[in-house]
């Protein structure tokens, strides 16, 4: 029985799939230095505020933050109670090139005053167009932790060196305005963010396997061969 490349390949990558794959941090924000850059970046990230709002380093007691001191990211200057809805928050834009099956994860903790509705925004053009892929209640002024959402079913969040996600506060949905966190909306109020983080697994590169590899790989095929020459006969 003779065995055909495409065969030998595609049993190759049958071998390599096989393993799995473990997600990596592809960028991360823990603001434990008291600055808005990247903790780390595997291919490059930024940082900036959108719609006027400020920023400075507080407190992330509460978060899944183990560092030392442990900071969070305090954000204010929102909208009046019917203005700039989804246009008032944070920006990160992430190189995700080599990686696959994104997920963004954040801790979030709001004042009282502090919109209770926040969007997730996404581009994949380097901000030319945003789309919104999830929306995010919060009616407590503690932090609530590991807050996440999977970029894995959207088409062109993997690999792509122009990927970026926006949080942004909204309307409360079917309204035209903000609602407070746990109080009456004032645009003094205050949203803080810790350990902001965009994961994926490594896109595998072809895995040809070893001799030893092989030569168990074709006599399995060669037993599978012999198999069906049989049944063939019979």
């Amino acid at each position: 029985m003779q065995f055909k490349p495409a065969l030998l390949l595609a049993a190759a990558a049958l071998i390599a799939s096989s393993a799995q794959a473990t997600p990596v941090a592809i960028a991360q924000w823990n603001y434990n230095t008291s600055s808005t850059k990247q903790t780390f970046s595997m291919n490059g990230a930024s940082f900036s505020t959108l719609g006027g709002v400020t920023t400075a380093f507080v407190s992330g007691s509460g978060s899944t933050d183990s560092g030392s001191p442990n900071n969070a990211l305090n954000t204010t200057g929102y909208g009046t109670i019917s203005t700039g809805n989804m246009t008032r928050g944070v920006q990160f834009m992430i190189d995700t090139s080599g990686y696959q099956d994104v997920s963004f994860t954040f801790d979030q903790r709001n004042s009282g005053t502090g919109s209770a509705w926040t969007a997730l925004l996404y581009t994949l053009d380097d901000g030319d167009s945003w789309t919104k892929a999830s929306q995010f209640q919060i009616s407590s002024t503690s932090f609530l932790n590991n807050r996440s959402f999977s970029f894995a079913d959207i088409e062109g969040a993997d690999n792509n060196p122009l990927f970026g996600v926006q949080l942004v506060a909204m309307f409360a949905p079917g309204t035209s305005g903000y609602v407070g966190a746990t109080s009456g909306y004032g645009s003094s109020g205050t949203i803080r963010y810790d350990m902001v983080t965009l994961s994926g697994t490594e896109i595998p590169e072809a895995v040809i396997p070893e001799p030893g590899s092989l030569g168990l790989l074709m006599a399995g095929l060669g037993g599978i061969g012999f198999v069906a020459r049989r049944r063939r006969a019979s």
